[in-house]
């Protein structure tokens, strides 16, 4: 129980310090399209560098935020055949489907530690950065869902073992 819930705390920690992240970046590209829409219609020219910020800043809120949206378990699924399932049968099969999830996210983040070297070398045409910092956010990302799967599937596997030792 009480790693448990040392294991909550961490994650709400980490989860927290990502939402903040998520909203700095969302400050970020709502300025940048902005910019960019009073550049087009206000002094008829188009400002490069606006764009690729916004590109950039979106996608990493799409692999930031689905670290948050996996600990909260909002994350899109097809829930039709563990619907139909029993309750004990339930969190057998969410456990099952969430270790194939982190397999999944543990193999996009060994192939992202390879990519993200190749980038190193690599310069954003528009704001002349390493392309580093928009493909880290793949590594990072993936790591994050990582790290919030491993949690959830500690939790829950704790969880049933406190249901049975209470059936007993």
């Amino acid at each position: 129980m009480k790693l448990r819930k040392e294991l909550d705390e961490i994650s709400e920690i980490v989860d927290k310090i990502v939402s903040s992240i998520c909203i700095v970046l969302t400050a970020i590209m709502f300025v940048a399209v902005l910019y960019q829409v009073f550049g087009r219609y206000v002094i008829s020219t188009s400002i490069a560098w606006t764009e690729e910020t916004a590109r950039y800043c979106m996608i990493w809120l799409a692999f930031l935020g689905a670290s948050m949206l996996v600990r909260s378990s909002e994350n899109s699924a097809v829930t039709f055949i563990i619907d139909k399932c029993s309750a004990k049968k339930r969190r057998i099969l969410n456990i099952v489907i969430q270790g194939f999830m982190l397999i999944f996210m543990l193999t996009i983040f060994i192939i992202s530690l390879d990519q993200t070297q190749y980038s190193l070398n690599e310069i954003s045409p528009a704001l002349r950065i390493s392309m580093f910092i928009p493909k880290s956010s793949i590594l990072f990302g993936s790591l994050l869902v990582s790290l919030q799967l491993v949690w959830k599937i500690i939790d829950s596997t704790l969880e049933m073992k406190e249901e049975w030792e209470g059936e007993k």
